[in-house]
């Protein structure tokens, strides 16, 4: 009988076997899915950094880190499968009974890893993109909530019970803390951090003044994290059916692949705004459509170069074509009068002028509004 003959009446196999029934099967599948998914992604997300912008930051090691938590979680849950998961725990013998509860032991903290660590990369895409000091505090703010409830996410998964056997031996004296207690808590941190890394940006990409297409498609982007939203929700709910279970094997395959939906769709969303050289690359004509309405928008200026310059910020910044303009204040110079407010001044790089090299001249309040 192969590994993948599934039916609980067919996928009983003697101790140390495979016991593989048609519902963990399923869930199998949708974690190998999703995984792959998430690490096609992340290769394409490196292929970018790499070959195009020439360039890795911590934001991107921090997603594949992310990535390897991830495939270490599909690597227990391919374990639990075959350990007789979807399966009624009367049907199935001690000792694989046992290595199920084992692998599921250890899924736990893997997933809560992927999940924070995908969380990460993107604040910390938010603080490369949106460089202001209030989005700098923000996303610090929430690094450092992520990093305390995180780290006690990870070590209470490990150390649930003392000793840790006592997790798939109810037998051995010990103490345990409350399962659903655990799992629910950590659920809520992790829809409530969801919906913050949601929110954060929204400010910023309202305020940008780009043609409405242009900013919709960028607003679309970043509103496509709502989705870990909903999956961590009906995590939560699968989670509430197998605490309430009286036959936890049977019902933990809800649990199981929307955990592994939840942290394998953090990591691609994480991916998706390091994508646009990727795609202006492979399909130029995609984006020259957002571009080219951003050009007649701004056709009147079109002699004239405006550049975000803040002496506080270490000087004027070179283009990034990621996103689309200058470190700093990245999405914030999309304004399609090109103008960058900085700290210090309003400035312009007049490039008609007759010199031939580029005349900086400052500008008045009255002077910008007139430009836009």
């Amino acid at each position: 009988m192969g590994l993948l003959q599934v039916g609980e009446s067919l996928a009983k196999r003697d101790h140390g076997g495979v016991y593989l029934s048609d519902r963990g099967a399923q869930g199998l599948a949708v974690s190998v899915i999703f995984t792959l998914l998430a690490a096609g992604f992340v290769g394409l997300r490196l292929f970018t950094r790499i070959h195009i912008m020439r360039k890795i930051e911590s934001n991107d090691w921090m997603v594949v880190v992310a990535l390897v938590n991830s495939f270490i979680f599909m690597g227990l849950d391919i374990t639990e499968a075959t350990s007789g998961m979807g399966m009624h725990m009367k049907d199935i013998p001690p000792d694989i009974l046992e290595r199920q509860m084992k692998a599921f032991w250890l899924t736990v903290p893997f997933y809560n890893a992927a999940v924070l660590c995908a969380k990460a990369s993107i604040l910390l895409q938010y603080f490369r993109v949106f460089p202001t000091q209030r989005m700098r505090v923000v996303c610090w703010f929430m690094i450092t909530v992520l990093a305390i409830y995180g780290t006690w996410a990870v070590l209470s998964a490990f150390l649930n019970c003392i000793p840790v056997a006592k997790f798939w031996d109810p037998s051995i004296d010990g103490f345990c803390l409350s399962k659903p207690g655990l799992w629910f808590s950590n659920a809520s941190m992790h829809i409530a951090t969801d919906l913050f890394i949601l929110i954060i940006p929204i400010p910023a990409l309202i305020s940008i003044e780009i043609p409405r297409r242009h900013k919709a498609a960028l607003i679309g982007v970043f509103a496509l994290g709502g989705f870990v939203c909903v999956t961590s929700i009906i995590r939560l709910v699968s989670l509430k059916r197998i605490a309430d279970s009286t036959d936890p094997t049977y019902d933990n395959v809800g649990a199981a692949s929307w955990s592994a939906i939840e942290c394998n769709t953090g990591i691609i969303c994480a991916c998706l705004p390091t994508l646009k050289p990727l795609v202006s690359r492979i399909m130029p004509g995609l984006l020259s459509t957002l571009d080219g309405s951003q050009r007649q928008h701004s056709a009147p200026m079109a002699n004239t170069l405006h550049t975000w310059n803040d002496e506080s910020m270490g000087g004027a910044p070179g283009e990034e074509p990621e996103y689309g303009a200058g470190d700093p204040e990245r999405v914030l110079s999309l304004s399609p009068s090109g103008f960058r407010w900085g700290a210090k001044r309003w400035s312009k790089i007049d490039k008609t002028s007759g010199t031939g090299a580029p005349q900086i001249t400052e500008l008045t309040e009255q002077e910008r509004r007139g430009h836009l």
